[in-house]
């Protein structure tokens, strides 16, 4: 009965050994368990991350794109980044007379040229760029500048002799806006934004509008532009009051584009303000408000940045934190006055020195 009660505990024996070595194995499962909970969570890190990515990008796809020709943009093989302790070339000069080549890294200061275009149609980007802006992204400085540059400014136009600035774009758009600035302003910008004046007023009636301090003298001038505006089918109502007040979309592009209350430079601050108004009411937006709102407003642009070059301004802006800094020309050193030419007024003044200005302002060197 012993044997029997040995044997028939044999058995049992020979499954101990197994279980026994089955427990040994157990700390290696449990790593194993750990590390494929770490792989999942990595794993799903990057997804979360990629399809953020995509859906970055899926938004910054709603911009309309228009690709300049690199080759027809008045700069010459040789010129990279301008000088600013190089004297500036006469403005008649060939784009092959360029500044010699900056200390600073090429990608490190971007230009790109703004057009605000005078479009009686809603839906287009053509006519005459009702205002012009050079936004330079300045790693070196970890700025972003703004320089405003007179419409009214008489420019040689490849093509068309010397004529007003804001005719270049109605000449030929975009690639013909470029070159006239590159031109003129001995510049090398490769990249432009478009937007109509209905586009504008869209964007900022997302907005919830914008605060502008309006005189009675802007007040009288501005109705008649709303008109215009209700003309071409941007529902505008007046403005009954001056003051400070908050302007709807089409009020704030009526503001912006009185031509008869003050001079051109006062006009160009007229609109600069209504852009820092804007600003000011982007920053109040709330953090999940953004994705829809960079979503507008690049669906009411134009521009010939890509995907790429436009995410990597963006997460430099945003992570960098850049200070604003802004000028407008001509400015009291450019010997600028009106001319009536041929029937036509101009802004006239030493582009010389409004390109050495320019420089200056945009290459300034490190402290």
């Amino acid at each position: 009965m012993e044997k029997e009660t040995r044997n028939n505990t044999d058995p049992r024996a020979e499954h101990t050994p197994k279980r026994q070595a089955a427990g040994e194995k157990k700390p290696k499962s449990k790593k194993k368990i750990v590390l494929i909970v770490l792989l999942a969570i990595v794993a799903l890190l990057l997804i979360l991350a990629l399809s953020g990515y995509l859906y970055i990008r899926s938004i910054l796809g709603h911009a309309n794109h228009e690709e300049l020709d690199p080759n027809d943009l008045g700069i010459s093989s040789s010129q990279t980044l301008p000088d600013t302790e190089s004297e500036t070339p006469d403005s008649s000069a060939s784009s092959a007379d360029a500044l010699p080549a900056a200390p600073v890294e090429l990608g490190d200061v971007t230009n790109i040229l703004l057009c605000g275009v005078d479009s009686r149609d809603v839906d287009k980007t053509t006519g005459r760029s009702d205002a012009m802006m050079i936004l330079t992204i300045d790693k070196v400085h970890n700025s972003i500048k703004l320089t405003s540059l007179a419409r009214d400014t008489r420019v040689a136009v490849d093509g068309h002799g010397h004529t007003k600035l804001t005719h270049a774009y109605a000449y030929g758009g975009a690639q013909l806006a470029v070159k006239t600035v590159n031109q003129n302003f001995n510049m090398n910008i490769q990249d432009v934004v478009s937007v109509n004046f209905g586009q504008l007023a869209s964007i900022i009636d997302y907005l919830g509008g914008v605060t502008i301090d309006v005189d009675a003298e802007e007040m009288e001038v501005m109705n008649g532009y709303v008109d215009e505006l209700n003309r071409i089918g941007i529902s505008t109502d007046h403005v009954t009051e001056p003051g400070v007040q908050k302007l709807s979309g089409g009020q704030a592009v009526a503001y912006a584009r009185n031509r008869y209350t003050g001079s051109d430079i006062t006009r160009m601050e007229r609109q600069r303000e209504v852009l820092h108004a804007m600003m000011d009411e982007a920053m109040k937006l709330k953090a999940t408000q953004y994705p829809e709102f960079l979503s507008m407003v690049l669906s009411e642009c134009t521009t010939s940045l890509s995907q790429d070059e436009m995410l990597s301004m963006g997460l430099w802006a945003v992570t960098s934190k850049p200070e604003f800094q802004q000028m407008v020309l001509p400015n009291d050193r450019c010997n600028a006055r009106g001319e009536m030419i041929n029937g036509g007024w101009f802004f006239v003044y030493d582009l010389d020195t409004a390109s050495k200005e320019l420089h200056n302002f945009i290459y300034e060197p490190a402290a």
